[in-house]
Formats: C-alpha cells, structure tokens, sequence
C-alpha cells in the first residue's frame, strides 16, 4: 500500500517572506490552504506498513493534487483561486504584492509538482512490480466548511478508480469506530492523483480519497477556527477523535492487503 499525502505540507517556500504578501496577515494562509493535523493521522502509517509520500510545502504555492495546467493566465501572469497554485484569494484579492509569471511558475512546478509525479509512478511501478497489485491512498482532511456535516468521505470517482469491495472495506472500518462515512459526495469524488492513477484493470493499481473531517480533529468550532487560523493560531487538537482516526487507519492498513488479495487474484 502506498499513502499519498499530497496537503501535508504547511510551510513557505524558502524564498518567501513576509513582505512577499499584498497584506501582511496573508502570511497565515501557508498553513491554512494545508489540510489541518493531517500529519497526526497519516504521518506515521510507514509505521505499521505502508509507504508514505507527503509534500513539504503548502498547497498554495503548489497542489499536486491538481491538474498540472489547472491554472488561468492574462498578458503572462498566472491567476489562480483554486488552481495549481493560488495567487488570488476567492473574492479576487490578489495574494502577493508581484504577479506570478508564467515562467516562474513552470520553474516551481518542474521543481516541486514533476517530481511528486515522478515518485508515485515509481513506487507504484515498485509495488505492481512485487506484488501483482497495488493500492494508493490518497490521504486528506476536509475544510469544516466545505465538507459540513460530512464525517468521512471515500472518493473512487464513482467506483472507476477502486474495486467497490476495497471502498466499502474501509467505510466498515470507520463505521465499526462509530463514524459516519459517505462515498463520492459531490466535490470530494476523488481529486487528479486517484483520478490518475486509479486504474484497477490497466495497471492493476487501485485508488482511493479519504477525507476526514477536519472539524473532528479539534475543540474549536467552525467560525473560531477560521479566526485563528487567520491570525497565525493553531487550534487546539482534539486528541481522543485523533486517536480514533488513527486506530481506524492502522486497521485499514491490516485488512486492505488480504481484501486487495481476494479481489485481485484469480480465482482457483
């Protein structure tokens, strides 16, 4: 099994400074487009088992979890909300004093995007290779706002991407913890890295998103997270649903290889 975590990261890239944002409290967003405490679930999974891939630095200056065009651009600079890079907040604001060139941000994508590409296809190579089969898990938590009251969600772009069975082996897991899961809510289906690489009958690999969330994971209630994370605050954690989260993912990692065995071998 492979862990993919591709909104763990939730620092600047080097260069960065604080003068670099159009308004100074912009400096907070690094670590509020990150997926929030995703590294106390998933950070230690190579622990019990399976590899873990995780990006170093916040999705805003690049999200691999996009499409590697997923951007706009006029007269050479890059405009994006919600793209592969964020330049503009949602109502327009333009996030750093100077534009994002369309150069630049090739420079930034052969250096950070190319390269998390580049390792799935090889570990996934690797584990296809030894095994047969493969199965990624692309793993997130969910903004509070966006997710509501959503608990967990599995993404498999409407079973394409991972055989049914796989899928609701997990949701069993999570529901056996006593949460509430869903598959395929609309927005959370499964972004571009299960869209890619979940090919159960081409590649023998299969894919699953799982997002929990976030709201969960903290004492904080929606609104108050939202103002702390603007003023550069880390909500205080949740650390018994943190626990559960994490009991319930050490559990998927022991049952996924023997179902992913039984819906991958032939039958004799």
């Amino acid at each position: 099994m492979l862990v993919s975590v591709p909104h763990y990261g939730t620092k600047p890239l080097p260069h960065i400074t604080r003068d670099h944002y159009s308004e100074p409290w912009f400096e907070t967003f690094a670590y509020g487009f990150a997926d929030t405490f995703v590294g106390d679930l998933y950070g230690d999974l190579h622990e019990h088992g399976a590899t873990v891939l995780a990006t170093p630095f916040s999705r805003m200056f690049v999200d691999v979890n996009r499409r590697r065009d997923d951007f706009e651009h006029h007269d050479g600079e890059v405009r994006s909300r919600r793209g592969v890079v964020r330049t503009h907040t949602m109502r327009e604001a333009p996030i750093f004093r100077h534009p994002l060139g369309l150069a630049d941000l090739e420079e930034r994508l052969r250096a950070l995007y190319d390269p998390y590409y580049s390792t799935l296809d090889t570990l996934l190579a690797e584990l296809s290779r030894h095994y047969g089969y493969a199965l990624l898990l692309d793993g997130h938590t969910g903004s509070p706002r966006r997710m509501k009251d959503h608990q967990v969600i599995i993404g498999t772009r409407h079973d394409t991407t991972c055989a049914p069975e796989l899928a609701k082996a997990v949701a069993a897991i999570f529901a056996r913890h006593g949460f509430e899961v869903h598959e395929n809510v609309s927005g959370y289906a499964g972004g571009n890295i299960v869209t890619t690489y979940g090919q159960p009958g081409a590649r023998r690999v299969h894919a699953l998103q799982l997002e929990v969330n976030a709201s969960l994971l903290m004492t904080t209630g929606r609104d108050e997270f939202i103002a702390q994370v603007s003023r550069g605050e880390i909500p205080r954690k949740a650390e018994a649903n943190i626990a559960r989260v994490r009991a319930c993912l050490r559990d998927v990692l022991a049952a996924l290889p023997a179902a992913l065995a039984s819906v991958c071998e032939p039958s004799r």
